[in-house]
């Protein structure tokens, strides 16, 4: 029996398998990478497209075309608890900034003040928490995405 040809053979054999199982374990990995990004995402385009329909229908409230009470808070509480199951500390702190800033516009509405330039104050601090928001999301997705400076989409802010 020729050992040299055992030890080769037994050798290649268990290098073999080693590279599978490396290479079974990796490829999960990434596996896994990519689906928390995906989640993620998925995640944080549901807060946002929740955090429009509520902020616009808060403003609807302001401007008399709502009832305060019919505000539906239970679908942004929805998108909120689905995003701190993946995301990480700083989009979920963000997070909390952004419903505290929302929160406080929907209090104003209800003390029935009409004081515009209160009003602009408040919706700059929504603005720029979707900013930070928005920011956070990027970075937790890609750290090399640059941070936004300007807040896109929903109504104008004057004054």
């Amino acid at each position: 029996m020729d050992w040299t040809l055992i030890a080769t053979t037994g050798g290649g054999a268990v290098s073999t398998l080693l590279g599978v199982v490396a290479g079974g374990l990796l490829g999960r990995r990434s596996q896994d990478r990519q689906w928390l990004r995906e989640t993620k995402a998925a995640a944080y385009r549901e807060l946002l497209r929740e955090y429009t329909r509520i902020e616009f229908d808060v403003r609807r409230a302001y401007l008399g075309q709502l009832d305060v009470r019919e505000l539906d808070w239970p679908r942004w509480g929805a998108a909120v608890t689905e995003l701190t199951l993946v995301a990480d500390e700083p989009v979920a702190a963000a997070a909390h900034e952004l419903a505290e800033a929302l929160v406080g516009l929907e209090r104003y509405v209800h003390t029935g003040d009409r004081d515009d330039e209160h009003w602009r104050a408040l919706l700059h601090a929504v603005a720029g928490a979707q900013v930070r928001f928005v920011n956070a999301a990027r970075r937790s997705l890609s750290r090399r995405r640059r941070a936004l400076t300007a807040r896109s989409g929903g109504p104008l802010i004057t004054g």
